[in-house]
């Protein structure tokens, strides 16, 4: 894009120093400063410090930041987690006015709602008079009802109440739908999916950008398994019934006495133990290291020397985790719904129809011998994921926005 553009970005997490949210926001907001003047509001406990210990030691001219405290009720949270956006709501408020006394000083080019990705809250920037953009935008999807009997009980409940409530706001929110129709804006679904459903939902067009990007990780080449050498499975996320790892414990009790695997398990959360109790039960442990939280380059280290990688959630957007997989070269066998239908091609991985818990462990079992048995097979779909992965670059993503910005000004 020839024309450096003014931009006002409404940023609520930002950090150089994270992932998820907050990383995806500075990678946006960092990346489009190299072309652009680029200004974004904040949220100002959690990422101030971060941003500033940055800009201290890489100034950056052409980023302009404005923080902005969310009142927060720890102990209301904790008894009723919703009420996280009712004080969210505030913030955006907050964001608004701010925005609108800096676009009468600054007189932006456009305005971009970049995040939370949630549809929920699309904040009220669009409500002034400049080329809006929206996005990404996740959210929409629910999780399948035939995968319910894969929950617990607390599981069950608190999924099938989401699924409702979700199906409800998704109809009757009216904000949401205020900032999809604004004249002279573009919509950026997260995923296929969410991009249906936001027609479907907004009778909206939009584009598709990921909320996650590729790792830069150089040097990384493909691993080749030597010929005794047990097949090294890792998988990775937060111990919450949601990610399921219990799916991928059940599939392993199904291999035969043959294949030698071996599975390393990083975070944890309140389902370790549970799974820790499960796996001596399908007497699957002594093939299992459990991690715990470990530094961020320790994590890289144990993906790197894996073979492949597993994801079983079962309610996700795209996860920085299989972002991650195939920058390293990682094979990834994950279920064909959500971000990882997207993101996973017959190049570079095994997609798991979403079927009857039972099929799925099947399946899962399935594609976990194809890789021990044909490993030509495995280092192929090794070499399709840092191919793979390039189309995810940060560089690749904020040239989409350029795109988009530039069309949105024509």
């Amino acid at each position: 894009m020839d024309k450096k553009l003014k931009i006002l970005i409404s940023c609520y997490a930002c950090s150089p120093k994270r992932g998820s949210e907050p990383g995806m926001g500075w990678s946006f907001v960092n990346g489009l400063s190299k072309q652009h003047e680029v200004h974004v509001i904040v949220e100002k406990e959690k990422w101030k410090e971060d941003i500033l210990e940055q800009l201290s030691k890489i100034p950056n001219n052409n980023l302009k930041f404005y923080f902005i405290q969310k009142e927060r009720n720890r102990f209301l949270r904790k008894i009723w987690p919703p009420s996280y956006y009712w004080y969210y709501k505030v913030w955006q408020k907050n964001a608004f006015s701010l925005a609108k006394k800096l676009d009468k000083k600054e007189n932006f080019d456009l305005i971009h709602q970049l995040n939370m990705v949630g549809y929920r809250e699309p904040g009220y920037l669009w409500r002034i008079k400049k080329p809006f953009v929206w996005g990404p935008i996740g959210g929409t999807e629910n999780v399948p009802w035939k995968l319910f009997s894969l929950f617990d009980f607390n599981g069950k409940v608190f999924h099938g109440i989401r699924n409702i409530i979700n199906d409800f706001q998704k109809i009757f929110l009216n904000r949401p739908r205020l900032a999809a129709n604004k004249k002279k804006s573009t919509l950026i679904a997260a995923t296929p999916d969410i991009q249906k459903s936001i027609k479907r939902l907004w009778n909206q067009e939009s584009e598709i950008i990921t909320e996650v990007g590729t790792v830069d990780l150089p040097n990384i080449k493909v691993l080749r398994r030597d010929k005794n050498e047990p097949l090294k499975i890792v998988w990775s996320g937060q111990h919450t019934s949601g990610k399921a790892l219990h799916v991928l414990l059940r599939s392993l009790a199904l291999l035969e006495k043959d294949v030698h695997w071996e599975l390393h398990i990083l975070g944890k959360g309140k389902q370790t133990k549970k799974w820790k109790n499960l796996a001596k039960k399908l007497k699957i442990h002594k093939n299992c290291t459990w991690y715990g939280w470990i530094e961020k380059s320790v994590a890289l280290d144990v993906m790197k020397s894996s073979h492949t990688l597993v994801i079983t959630s079962l309610k996700d957007l795209t996860s920085s985790v299989i972002l991650e997989g195939i920058s390293l070269g990682l094979p990834v066998i994950s279920l064909d719904h959500c971000g990882f239908s997207f993101v996973i091609n017959d190049s570079c991985g095994i997609k798991i129809p979403v079927d009857e818990p039972r099929k799925v462990f099947i399946n899962i079992k399935n594609a976990i011998v194809k890789l021990d048995k044909y490993e030509n097979y495995r280092v192929s779909l090794s070499k399709g994921a840092l191919e793979r992965a390039k189309d995810f670059s940060w560089e690749g993503k904020v040239e989409e926005l350029n795109s988009i910005y530039k069309k949105l000004l024509v």
